[in-house]
């Protein structure tokens, strides 16, 4: 098959963050903007003057800390990007010796928002040795003086973006892990940066070339957890629904399409084939909400039972969900829907292999995605630390 020939990001200069957060807040629903508008006048008649990091919290250990992960939610594809390293660390499948290990997770800190710290500290490798702290300029100065390393998923929300400034005032490195599919709307990689990207393609298209930036394709921990978990499932399970008509995967919150062609999509699917449309957690707000609503009294089934996609069963389709290839992964059908994709998002599919579905053909089911390491989290473990092997 003929690959198609990508038009580069919207935004993949590093000076071009600031370009997307005005595209980013363009996308906004308008009622939103005018309360954020507001919110800020009241602010500034108050003469009230917010610490840039304010809200966030640092999860520190004992002793020094060598490098700081910053995480922005507690889900799954944060989970898989930014805590699995520190885990495939603390079960040695990096490589490294135990006492280079137990050194290494004695050091590593965390910045996240104070509710996603709170849900993540239970889980962290070390967890035991780590106390809660303010993130102020005191505290910062003090505990992050010997800075080796950040550990981030971008710097287009608040602990990524503290946590990279506060490695470019210490001229610690900073890496970057990919944790989801790319967008063309996608953020700009920081400046100075190593990249792990799910692919060697996903590496070339997201820089476009920069020298500034070291790419080190590792593969999907989330990816490679879906598939190494099928492959242990009993294979005499079906799940609790049965093979059944399958999923369709919300975007409804989705700032990349018009919400219109997200519903478009969705209603195609699930009235051709009897999918249950299955809400993304962001589609919260009040027009998702509603939109909900009109399908269930139109007879479309939304399921808000938030089971895991891997207790589910039958196929998979979606807009551009990271769910279609972690379908795809355990050998589910899966595909991608859109009754007249943009350019963008064509060159999207075939950058994953992605499948298109479209009314009353059989498509051929997405193949899994191929990793370019066997452990991806172990292998940025490897590369971030590798001068303690």
């Amino acid at each position: 098959m003929t690959r198609v020939v990508a038009q580069p990001p919207l935004f993949w200069r590093a000076e071009q963050l600031d370009a997307w957060r005005r595209w980013q807040r363009a996308q906004w629903p308008l009622a939103r903007r005018a309360a954020d508008l507001v919110r800020g006048g009241v602010a500034r008649s108050r003469g009230a003057v917010q610490a840039p990091d304010a809200g966030l919290r640092l999860l520190l250990p004992a002793g020094d800390v060598h490098t700081l992960i910053a995480v922005e939610s507690a889900g799954p594809t944060q989970r898989a990007a930014l805590v699995e390293p520190t885990r495939a660390l603390a079960e040695g499948r990096s490589g490294l010796d135990a006492a280079a290990r137990t050194r290494l997770l004695g050091g590593v800190a965390w910045v996240a928002p104070a509710d996603v710290a709170g849900a993540l500290l239970p889980d962290l490798p070390a967890a035991a040795g780590l106390t809660g702290h303010a993130a102020d300029p005191d505290t910062v100065g003090t505990r992050l003086a010997g800075l080796e390393h950040v550990l981030v998923a971008g710097e287009y929300l608040p602990a990524g973006r503290a946590a990279v400034r506060w490695a470019h005032e210490r001229g610690a490195s900073v890496h970057v892990v990919q944790h989801g599919l790319l967008a063309a709307s996608t953020p700009p990689v920081p400046r100075d940066a190593t990249l792990y990207a799910f692919t060697a393609r996903d590496a070339d298209w997201w820089t476009q070339g920069r020298a500034d930036v070291r790419a080190v394709p590792v593969g999907s921990a989330l990816l490679e957890a879906a598939r190494r978990g099928a492959a242990s499932a009993d294979p005499t399970a079906t799940g609790s629904t049965g093979p059944g008509p399958g999923l369709f995967l919300g975007q409804l919150h989705g700032a990349e399409l018009p919400r219109a062609q997200f519903a478009a999509a969705a209603e195609q699917y699930v009235r051709a084939t009897g999918a249950v449309y299955r809400p993304h957690p962001a589609e919260r707000d009040r027009l998702s909400r509603a939109q909900h609503d009109r399908w269930e009294r139109a007879g479309i089934a939304v399921d808000r039972s938030g089971t895991p996609l891997t207790r589910t069963a039958g196929p998979v389709a979606a807009v551009f969900s990271t769910g279609i290839l972690e379908a795809a992964q355990t050998g589910r059908p899966a595909w991608a829907v859109h009754p007249d994709p943009p350019r963008w998002l064509v060159e999207f599919w075939d950058r994953y292999g992605i499948t298109r579905w479209t009314p009353g053909a059989d498509p051929t089911p997405t193949p899994a995605l191929v990793a370019p390491t066997a452990d991806p989290a172990a292998a940025i473990a490897r590369d971030l630390w590798k001068e303690h092997a």
